[in-house]
């Protein structure tokens, strides 16, 4: 099972992002997911985001939205952790906007690994006691350590 404790990056996590909408959402957390990460390109991963999200929104419900994308040129797993200043409107099923974001990118040779991580944040982000934390979480480390101390 990928363990968000070796993949959770403090670089990659970040608080009070501002985007007036979905599209600037998507590309501030792309930019957060490649900045450390020179094999990631954030325009071929906001391409192949934005081409998932076409086929149904990853807006899962509460205020959280879960964009992933599988990417020829990444070699593993890696995870963004953004909460926007504003919650902005994703089309989630239940038309509440989202204010957490967890971007995945992953590796086409490594679905598995991908899939694990998407399901064990669905199963955080229905904990309504996550959710809480996360939003009151004062900065960055503060929301990393959450991720981390609730693996």
């Amino acid at each position: 099972m990928t363990s968000l404790k070796r993949i959770i990056q403090e670089g990659r996590v970040a608080v009070g992002i501002e985007a007036s909408d979905k599209a600037g959402a998507l590309e501030a957390v792309a930019g957060l997911l490649c900045a450390d990460s020179a094999p990631m390109d954030p325009k071929r991963l906001l391409s192949a985001i934005v081409a998932r999200e076409a086929l149904a929104s990853t807006g899962i419900g509460e205020g959280i939205a879960i964009p992933h994308a599988l990417c020829d040129d990444i070699h593993e797993t890696s995870l963004a952790v953004a909460r926007l200043a504003r919650p902005v409107d994703f089309g989630a099923q239940d038309s509440v906007p989202v204010d957490l974001v967890f971007m995945i990118a992953g590796s086409r040779d490594n679905a598995s690994q991908h899939l694990q991580l998407l399901s064990k944040l669905a199963r955080m982000a229905h904990d309504p006691s996550f959710r809480k934390a996360a939003r009151e979480a004062v900065d960055a480390p503060s929301l990393a350590r959450l991720l981390r101390e609730r693996e």
